[in-house]
Protein backbone atom coordinates (compact mmCIF):
# COMPACT_ATOMS: atom_id res chain seq x y z
CA UNK A 1 0.00 0.00 0.00
CA UNK A 2 1.22 3.51 -1.01
CA UNK A 3 1.80 5.26 2.22
CA UNK A 4 -0.15 8.77 2.12
CA UNK A 5 1.42 12.37 1.45
CA UNK A 6 0.83 14.06 4.36
CA UNK A 7 1.00 18.01 5.12
CA UNK A 8 1.06 19.97 8.12
CA UNK A 9 0.98 23.58 6.97
CA UNK A 10 0.53 26.08 4.03
CA UNK A 11 2.20 28.76 3.82
CA UNK A 12 1.58 31.69 1.26
CA UNK A 13 2.75 34.99 -0.18
CA UNK A 14 0.99 38.17 -0.44
CA UNK A 15 1.03 40.30 -3.63
CA UNK A 16 0.39 38.71 -6.79
CA UNK A 17 -0.67 35.80 -4.60
CA UNK A 18 -3.59 36.42 -2.62
CA UNK A 19 -4.51 39.30 -4.62
CA UNK A 20 -3.40 41.48 -7.64
CA UNK A 21 -0.79 43.85 -6.40
CA UNK A 22 0.48 44.54 -9.88
CA UNK A 23 -2.88 45.82 -11.00
CA UNK A 24 -3.27 47.77 -7.53
CA UNK A 25 0.18 49.28 -7.99
CA UNK A 26 -0.16 50.33 -12.23
CA UNK A 27 -4.32 51.77 -11.78
CA UNK A 28 -3.17 53.82 -8.97
CA UNK A 29 -0.13 55.18 -10.22
CA UNK A 30 -1.98 56.28 -13.49
CA UNK A 31 -4.58 57.37 -11.28
CA UNK A 32 -2.20 59.69 -9.16
CA UNK A 33 -0.83 61.00 -12.44
CA UNK A 34 -4.62 61.79 -13.81
CA UNK A 35 -4.83 63.80 -10.53
CA UNK A 36 -2.04 65.84 -10.99
CA UNK A 37 -2.85 66.45 -14.73
CA UNK A 38 -6.94 67.77 -13.09
CA UNK A 39 -4.48 69.81 -10.62
CA UNK A 40 -3.05 72.00 -12.78
CA UNK A 41 0.12 69.78 -14.35
CA UNK A 42 0.11 69.48 -18.16
CA UNK A 43 2.01 66.38 -18.70
CA UNK A 44 1.89 63.34 -20.82
CA UNK A 45 0.59 60.52 -19.39
CA UNK A 46 2.30 57.92 -20.61
CA UNK A 47 5.88 60.14 -19.92
CA UNK A 48 4.84 60.81 -16.87
CA UNK A 49 4.09 57.11 -15.93
CA UNK A 50 7.34 55.72 -17.13
CA UNK A 51 9.10 58.15 -15.38
CA UNK A 52 7.15 57.24 -12.09
CA UNK A 53 8.10 53.65 -12.93
CA UNK A 54 11.72 54.75 -13.06
CA UNK A 55 11.81 56.67 -9.74
CA UNK A 56 9.71 53.92 -8.24
CA UNK A 57 12.84 51.06 -9.71
CA UNK A 58 15.58 53.91 -7.84
CA UNK A 59 14.07 54.46 -4.63
CA UNK A 60 11.92 51.37 -3.67
CA UNK A 61 8.30 51.37 -3.43
CA UNK A 62 8.47 52.33 0.30
CA UNK A 63 10.17 55.38 -0.57
CA UNK A 64 7.67 58.31 0.59
CA UNK A 65 8.35 60.92 -1.78
CA UNK A 66 7.80 59.82 -5.25
CA UNK A 67 5.82 62.16 -6.25
CA UNK A 68 7.89 64.96 -5.37
CA UNK A 69 10.98 63.88 -7.43
CA UNK A 70 8.28 62.59 -10.09
CA UNK A 71 7.14 66.51 -10.19
CA UNK A 72 10.72 67.87 -10.15
CA UNK A 73 12.18 65.32 -12.84
CA UNK A 74 9.52 66.47 -15.07
CA UNK A 75 10.39 70.23 -14.35
CA UNK A 76 7.48 72.09 -12.57
CA UNK A 77 7.58 73.80 -8.97
CA UNK A 78 6.61 70.89 -5.99
CA UNK A 79 3.28 72.37 -4.26
CA UNK A 80 1.66 70.52 -1.87
CA UNK A 81 -1.09 70.51 -3.70
CA UNK A 82 -0.32 68.65 -6.17
CA UNK A 83 1.59 65.73 -3.63
CA UNK A 84 -1.89 65.90 -1.62
CA UNK A 85 -4.00 65.61 -4.82
CA UNK A 86 -1.46 62.41 -6.30
CA UNK A 87 -1.57 60.69 -2.85
CA UNK A 88 -4.93 60.78 -2.00
CA UNK A 89 -5.87 59.40 -5.67
CA UNK A 90 -3.72 56.97 -5.59
CA UNK A 91 -4.35 55.92 -1.57
CA UNK A 92 -7.97 55.53 -2.99
CA UNK A 93 -7.36 53.81 -6.19
CA UNK A 94 -5.19 51.53 -4.05
CA UNK A 95 -8.53 50.77 -1.60
CA UNK A 96 -10.57 50.19 -4.44
CA UNK A 97 -8.56 47.61 -5.75
CA UNK A 98 -7.46 45.74 -2.62
CA UNK A 99 -9.80 42.59 -2.90
CA UNK A 100 -8.58 38.96 -2.71
CA UNK A 101 -8.50 36.82 -6.16
CA UNK A 102 -11.99 35.67 -6.51
CA UNK A 103 -11.21 31.88 -4.88
CA UNK A 104 -9.02 32.81 -2.13
CA UNK A 105 -11.41 33.00 1.08
CA UNK A 106 -13.01 29.56 -0.35
CA UNK A 107 -9.65 27.75 -0.53
CA UNK A 108 -8.62 29.60 3.19
CA UNK A 109 -11.49 28.07 4.62
CA UNK A 110 -11.42 24.70 3.27
CA UNK A 111 -7.83 24.57 4.36
CA UNK A 112 -8.00 25.74 7.89
CA UNK A 113 -10.02 22.73 8.72
CA UNK A 114 -7.06 20.45 8.02
CA UNK A 115 -3.91 22.30 8.03
CA UNK A 116 -2.30 25.13 10.04
CA UNK A 117 -1.75 28.25 7.40
CA UNK A 118 0.29 30.88 7.62
CA UNK A 119 2.17 33.93 5.36
CA UNK A 120 5.85 34.74 4.44
CA UNK A 121 6.09 38.21 2.64
CA UNK A 122 8.65 40.46 2.55
CA UNK A 123 8.71 44.24 2.92
CA UNK A 124 7.38 47.00 6.00
CA UNK A 125 5.36 45.20 8.14
CA UNK A 126 2.73 47.68 8.57
CA UNK A 127 1.82 48.00 4.52
CA UNK A 128 1.99 43.98 5.08
CA UNK A 129 -0.81 43.91 7.51
CA UNK A 130 -2.43 46.81 6.27
CA UNK A 131 -2.83 44.65 2.96
CA UNK A 132 -4.50 41.83 4.81
CA UNK A 133 -6.66 43.67 6.88
CA UNK A 134 -7.52 45.75 4.02
CA UNK A 135 -8.15 42.32 1.91
CA UNK A 136 -10.06 41.20 5.60
CA UNK A 137 -7.67 38.50 5.31
CA UNK A 138 -5.69 38.74 8.78
CA UNK A 139 -7.70 36.55 11.04
CA UNK A 140 -6.94 33.32 8.76
CA UNK A 141 -3.77 33.01 9.59
CA UNK A 142 -2.10 31.16 12.43
CA UNK A 143 1.09 32.88 11.46
CA UNK A 144 2.20 35.90 10.01
CA UNK A 145 5.93 36.16 8.54
CA UNK A 146 7.02 39.77 7.53
CA UNK A 147 10.82 40.42 6.07
CA UNK A 148 12.22 43.75 6.71
CA UNK A 149 15.33 43.49 6.16
CA UNK A 150 16.69 42.99 2.43
CA UNK A 151 18.95 40.82 3.16
CA UNK A 152 16.20 38.42 5.07
CA UNK A 153 13.87 38.53 2.05
CA UNK A 154 13.60 35.93 -0.51
CA UNK A 155 15.11 33.46 -1.48
CA UNK A 156 16.87 33.55 2.00
CA UNK A 157 15.54 30.55 4.29
CA UNK A 158 15.09 33.70 6.94
CA UNK A 159 11.51 33.72 6.47
CA UNK A 160 10.96 30.30 5.71
CA UNK A 161 12.88 29.00 9.29
CA UNK A 162 11.19 31.70 11.05
CA UNK A 163 7.85 30.58 10.14
CA UNK A 164 8.59 26.46 11.23
CA UNK A 165 9.78 27.80 14.46
CA UNK A 166 6.44 29.88 15.11
CA UNK A 167 4.72 26.34 14.24
CA UNK A 168 6.81 24.61 16.16
CA UNK A 169 7.24 21.97 12.70
CA UNK A 170 10.70 20.04 11.98
CA UNK A 171 10.23 19.00 8.75
CA UNK A 172 9.82 21.17 5.55
CA UNK A 173 9.23 18.77 2.82
CA UNK A 174 5.49 18.79 5.32
CA UNK A 175 5.06 22.17 4.27
CA UNK A 176 3.62 23.51 1.37
CA UNK A 177 4.46 27.14 -0.21
CA UNK A 178 2.30 29.35 -2.60
CA UNK A 179 3.66 32.16 -4.25
CA UNK A 180 4.16 33.85 -7.36
CA UNK A 181 8.32 34.50 -8.49
CA UNK A 182 10.40 31.72 -9.46
CA UNK A 183 13.43 33.83 -8.29
CA UNK A 184 12.19 34.42 -4.59
CA UNK A 185 9.32 32.28 -3.33
CA UNK A 186 9.97 29.03 -5.55
CA UNK A 187 13.89 28.92 -5.42
CA UNK A 188 13.72 29.80 -1.52
CA UNK A 189 11.13 27.11 -0.88
CA UNK A 190 12.78 24.69 -2.71
CA UNK A 191 16.46 25.39 -0.75
CA UNK A 192 14.36 24.65 2.11
CA UNK A 193 12.78 21.16 0.42
CA UNK A 194 9.26 22.25 0.90
CA UNK A 195 6.37 21.54 -1.88
CA UNK A 196 6.67 24.29 -3.83
CA UNK A 197 3.61 25.83 -5.83
CA UNK A 198 3.91 28.51 -8.01
CA UNK A 199 1.17 30.59 -8.43
CA UNK A 200 0.80 31.66 -12.41
CA UNK A 201 -2.59 32.86 -13.38
CA UNK A 202 -1.60 33.71 -16.93
CA UNK A 203 0.75 31.19 -17.56
CA UNK A 204 3.67 33.43 -18.35
CA UNK A 205 6.06 31.28 -16.30
CA UNK A 206 7.52 28.60 -19.49
CA UNK A 207 8.53 25.97 -16.83
CA UNK A 208 10.41 24.10 -19.48
CA UNK A 209 13.16 26.63 -19.84
CA UNK A 210 13.40 26.79 -16.12
CA UNK A 211 16.66 24.98 -14.35
CA UNK A 212 15.76 22.46 -12.03
CA UNK A 213 16.41 24.15 -8.78
CA UNK A 214 14.08 26.56 -9.49
CA UNK A 215 11.44 24.65 -11.10
CA UNK A 216 8.01 24.85 -9.14
CA UNK A 217 6.83 21.22 -7.59
CA UNK A 218 3.69 22.62 -8.76
CA UNK A 219 1.77 25.41 -11.66
CA UNK A 220 -1.41 26.20 -10.93
CA UNK A 221 -3.76 29.33 -12.22
CA UNK A 222 -5.87 28.80 -9.83
CA UNK A 223 -5.51 29.18 -5.63
CA UNK A 224 -8.11 26.47 -5.20
CA UNK A 225 -6.39 24.41 -7.27
CA UNK A 226 -4.30 23.55 -4.20
CA UNK A 227 -6.99 21.59 -3.04
CA UNK A 228 -6.15 19.50 -6.18
CA UNK A 229 -2.79 18.98 -4.93
CA UNK A 230 -3.62 17.90 -1.90
CA UNK A 231 -5.33 15.27 -3.21
CA UNK A 232 -3.20 14.17 -6.25
CA UNK A 233 -0.14 14.32 -3.28
CA UNK A 234 -1.94 11.73 -1.13
CA UNK A 235 -1.30 9.27 -4.39
CA UNK A 236 1.87 9.57 -4.38
CA UNK A 237 5.18 10.58 -2.60
CA UNK A 238 7.23 11.95 -5.43
CA UNK A 239 6.84 14.93 -7.07
CA UNK A 240 8.02 15.58 -10.53
CA UNK A 241 8.57 19.22 -10.74
CA UNK A 242 6.81 21.58 -13.04
CA UNK A 243 3.77 19.85 -13.20
CA UNK A 244 0.97 21.92 -14.10
CA UNK A 245 -2.46 21.57 -12.46
CA UNK A 246 -5.34 22.15 -15.17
Amino acid sequence: MTELRKFDAMLFDIDDTLFNSTLMSQTARMNAIRALREAGLEIDRKIAFNHLLEIVKKYGSNYPNHFDRLIEELGFEVHPKLIAAAVVAYHKTKTTLLHPFPDVVLTLLTLMKDYRIGVISDGMKKKQWEKLIYLRLQHFFEIVVINEDPKSWKPSNVGFKRAMEKLSLKDPTRIMYIGNKIETDILGANQMKMVSVLFDPEQKVNLDKIQEDHKPSYAIKRISKIIDIIKKSYQTQKFKGGEKIP
